[in-house]
């Protein structure tokens, strides 16, 4: 279950839109908010201590926020690298997941986020939500938060590996929130459309194996589907349009390790979904 997380804030508008989604996770038995802002120490220099004081008072906003949804929360401002700080304040709280906010015109553009997420998605050893937000070309630069009704309808890709099974066991802690699950199996390098056909049945065959403990409870559906597996999986991801991408982490430190033996940052870029990265490995 969730009952703690961390959620680094910049004060942009990702950062607010990111605690309007806090709500949600109530229905994962969350307890718990660590709100966490870092003043960078490498950008602060001689201007430091009017950051922190600065950051001090706005993050007292966000807490009332929470408060008003009756969540219980304790707020940190520290000096430090911004990455390695919130990566050593998610062990030291030992919370269950990191949150953090992404637009969905690229990779995040700068800020807090950017390479901070990407830093935190590929060596943190917690769950990591990346919420998206559509972003709209305009002088205010808003920004429409899509992680409403996040867990109702669920993708997970498997390439039937121990770190994908361990991944979809560990979904199983959320099986009372997810209202529907898909599972994808992606089959790249067929030969020819009669050795496609025939993995297909197989994998199918497959998927239905590891989708059974979940019928009981939940509506599933199955797909064996082929072609480039980031492409493959948020083609499906929007035709089916699911609400959250759930996808297994493993490796050594490396985006090219994560999901399905391709490249987990493409599938970062490229969706318009949330992303529950599950760490399953030694990092």
């Amino acid at each position: 279950m969730i009952k703690k997380v961390l959620v680094p804030v910049d004060f942009y508008s990702e950062s607010s839109d990111v605690l309007a989604c806090i709500g949600e996770l109530k229905n994962t038995g969350l307890e718990k908010v660590v709100l966490l802002h870092v003043v960078d120490i490498y950008k602060a220099q001689g201007l430091a201590p009017m950051f922190e004081r600065n950051a001090k008072e706005k993050i007292e906003e966000y807490k009332l926020l929470l408060d008003e949804m009756s969540i219980e929360s304790v707020t940190h401002v520290l000096y430090g690298d911004v990455k390695k700080t919130i990566a050593n304040v998610a062990e030291e709280e030992n919370v269950d997941c990191v949150i953090m906010g992404a637009t969905t015109s690229g990779y995040i553009k700068g800020r807090l986020m950017g390479r901070t997420t990407e830093y935190i998605s590929r060596t943190s050893n917690k769950m990591v939500l990346i919420e998206k937000y559509n972003k709209y070309q305009d002088e205010d630069e808003l920004y429409l938060k899509s992680c409403s009704t996040k867990f109702n309808r669920v993708l997970f890709p498997t390439d039937y590996s121990e770190s994908s099974k361990r991944g979809l066991s560990e979904l199983e802690h959320l099986k009372d929130i997810i209202y529907e699950l898909v599972l994808v199996h992606v089959i790249e390098g067929a030969r020819n459309p009669e050795d496609l056909d025939n993995k297909k049945e197989a994998a199918l065959k497959s998927l239905h194996e590891l989708g059974q403990r979940f019928e009981t409870h939940t509506s599933v559906e199955y797909h064996v589907i082929g072609g480039k597996p980031s492409e493959a999986i948020n083609r499906l991801a929007e035709e089916k349009n699911v609400t959250l991408i759930a996808a297994a982490t493993h490796g050594n430190n490396s985006f090219k390790d994560i999901l399905l033996g391709s490249t987990a940052e493409n599938l970062l870029r490229i969706t318009l979904k949330p992303v529950l990265l599950i760490p399953t490995g030694n990092r």
